[in-house]
């Protein structure tokens, strides 16, 4: 559905749309004072325009993906840097080789009482050699069955840990019934602009997630589609 524009919503949603930022600041010139207040709350009522601010006194308001349909150009995608795995618990990243041994040989002097990993004879077996290959085999076989276990464990969709705060929010989001503004705070402890920061910031732009806001009996609902 396309959200009909007024020729100043119009022609403040394409200046900003020129902006890396999406930020509608400066507003033209010729809108001051109350007029300002008027224009920005026609824009959110609308759902093209949120503040992404985390200082409460300063907002940041920002054109949604809505924002840029109705003027017919496709929303920015997000850049490098956002797409990159916000959680770090996700990255499949091992430790240096040399930092491996070091782990290996702690383990093995702690539990298992040998002092080095080090074969003894380079032309021949003797007892220490076999029972370090066995013992050396052993930790790489733990090791790698602690890391496979922990990347099942660690959800890898688009980055978000199951337990944390963003995930709850997305999961109430989810419901058929959305989730107020009140309700998000009061689930996570974040203040609203905080809320609307993570939102925008995050679920949108890093995550791609389809947050929409629909006013309820008066009272901002966010649903993800």
């Amino acid at each position: 559905m396309t959200i009909p524009l007024t020729t100043t919503q119009r022609t403040i949603i394409e200046a900003a749309a020129q902006r890396t930022d999406g930020s509608i600041n400066p507003l033209p010139e010729r809108i001051r004072g109350g007029a300002q207040g008027k224009v920005i709350n026609a824009l959110e009522a609308k759902g093209l325009i949120e503040n992404v601010s985390n200082n409460p006194p300063y907002p940041n308001w920002v054109l949604t993906n809505a924002a840029y349909q109705a003027i017919g150009q496709e929303p920015p995608a997000p850049s490098s840097v956002e797409n990159q795995t916000i959680d770090a618990m996700a990255e499949e990243t091992d430790p240096p080789e040399d930092h491996k041994a070091e782990i290996f040989s702690k383990i093995a002097l702690d539990h298992l009482f040998i002092d080095t990993l080090e074969t003894r004879n380079a032309d021949s077996l003797d007892f220490h050699n076999v029972s370090v290959w066995g013992v050396q085999s052993a930790l790489e076989a733990a090791y790698q069955a602690g890391i496979e276990t922990a990347q099942r464990k660690t959800p890898r969709s688009r980055g978000t840990r199951a337990n944390s705060k963003q995930a709850k929010m997305i999961e109430m989001m989810q419901r058929p019934g959305g989730a107020t503004l009140e309700q998000l705070s009061t689930e996570t402890g974040w203040g609203s602009n905080t809320i609307r920061g993570s939102i925008s910031g995050i679920l949108k732009r890093k995550l791609g997630l389809d947050v929409n806001r629909e006013k309820i009996d008066g009272v901002s609902t966010y649903f993800i589609k």
